[in-house]
């Protein structure tokens, strides 16, 4: 009874004293390890929880906040080695579809530790329902095939695909659509097409996905009767010039449709048609023309009446040696020549034979240069220089010449 009375008596005193001792201790810790206000170094990608497999995010996510922590030092050491340490969640929990303004709630898996600050504390998710149905597949045929052919209706596999995603976007779905480009074709069409979600209005409807994503689209393309393709034959008269050569003839276009009121007629044709004549004789450039073709009786041409032709017209290359002297070129007025070893180079030049059969040995010039080089025996290496257009040099032998160069007298 004496001890009751006694704590009694003391107690505001021992109260005083535990509270001291405390302090006493909290400040010793503190001292070793203190509170450090810091940047978490990473940011910190949000994560949703609690949304049922019936909802889906549409807006909102992915997202990253930047986080401020106050712990102790040793503890920001642990955080900082431990990358998963800081963890940022929005529960999105017991919603229906709607925009919902979520406050971010940070977690760290290291304690003693106060979140200062999350930038952004709060984001806008938009949250929906998941829809998804099947639509059919339609193709969508754009150009016109060639003139003379038509194209049947499209074949498509699979038929059908299932459009997928937030439900105010799947219901806005009226089509699934494979465009197919077809302009100018004469043969059956097989491609594998990207498809695209489109709306009432043929708008794109962005959010939603298809499976399988692409289809297989064939469209037979055939000729109509009374129509063939030929290919077109340029008849060429005479001859180029002498010294020249044809180097390539071309014609577009190089096959044609024709017509006929009697489809065994454009079957009767070879399977080719000729141009109008085209005179080459004496021809040493490129020709262009345009030209007429010539059509059995009862055909006609679909499209232009004429080809455009160019016949490549170019000199015939060879080659020629030249034996030629060599010139010194730089000589300093204190010094002469003493010998040139050898005296002739052999140069083997190339271009257009009639250019070759009319080039001078004054057009071509050997020379070797000494500038700033004193008495004494050099071996140098030759420069050509053609002066005539056209004419390229091959190579010359030797390579270099023995020059010796001695005081002049």
């Amino acid at each position: 009874m004496s001890l009751w009375r006694w704590l009694k008596r003391n107690f505001s005193t021992l109260l005083l004293s535990f509270v001291l001792a405390v302090t006493v201790w909290v400040s010793a810790v503190l001292s070793e390890d203190p509170n450090e206000v810091r940047v978490y170094p990473h940011m910190v990608a949000v994560q949703a929880v609690g949304l049922p497999d019936e909802m889906m995010v549409v807006k909102g996510l992915p997202a990253s906040v930047r986080v401020t922590l106050r712990a102790p030092r040793s503890v920001w050491a642990q955080i900082e080695g431990d990358p998963n340490s800081v963890r940022a969640i929005v529960d999105l929990s017991q919603l229906k579809p709607g925009l919902y303004d979520a406050p971010v709630q940070v977690d760290v898996a290291y304690q003693p530790v106060q979140v200062v600050s999350v930038v952004p504390s709060r984001l806008n998710i938009t949250v929906d329902r998941r829809a998804s149905k099947e639509v059919a597949v339609t193709v969508n045929l754009r150009g016109e095939v060639a003139v003379g052919y038509y194209a049947s209706a499209p074949v498509v596999s699979p038929q059908r695909v299932t459009v997928s995603g937030p439900a105010t976007a799947v219901d806005k779905v009226a089509a699934v659509q494979a465009e197919v480009y077809i302009g100018g074709e004469r043969e059956t069409i097989k491609r594998d097409v990207l498809l695209k979600a489109v709306d009432t209005d043929g708008k794109i409807v962005a959010g939603v996905s298809i499976q399988p994503n692409h289809v297989a689209v064939t469209v037979r393309v055939r000729q109509l009767g009374g129509y063939r393709d030929v290919a077109v034959k340029v008849r060429l008269v005479g001859q180029v010039a002498s010294g020249y050569r044809i180097t390539n003839v071309t014609v577009s276009p190089p096959v044609v449709t024709v017509f006929s009121k009697n489809p065994q007629k454009v079957r009767d044709l070879p399977g080719f048609v000729e141009t109008e004549p085209l005179d080459i004789s004496g021809a040493t450039d490129d020709i262009d023309a345009r030209l007429k073709l010539v059509l059995p009786q009862g055909i006609s041409l679909v499209g232009e009446d004429t080809v455009l032709v160019q016949v490549g017209v170019a000199a015939i290359e060879t080659s020629v040696t030249m034996s030629l002297p060599v010139e010194v070129t730089g000589l300093g007025a204190d010094l002469q020549v003493k010998e040139i070893s050898p005296k002739l180079v052999d140069v083997i030049l190339s271009g257009p034979l009639p250019v070759l059969d009319g080039l001078q040995p004054s057009a071509v010039r050997v020379t070797v240069d000494v500038s700033g080089l004193t008495v004494g025996t050099y071996q140098l290496k030759p420069s050509v220089e053609v002066l005539k257009e056209q004419v390229k040099v091959e190579s010359f032998l030797p390579v270099t010449v023995e020059v010796t160069l001695q005081p002049a007298r």
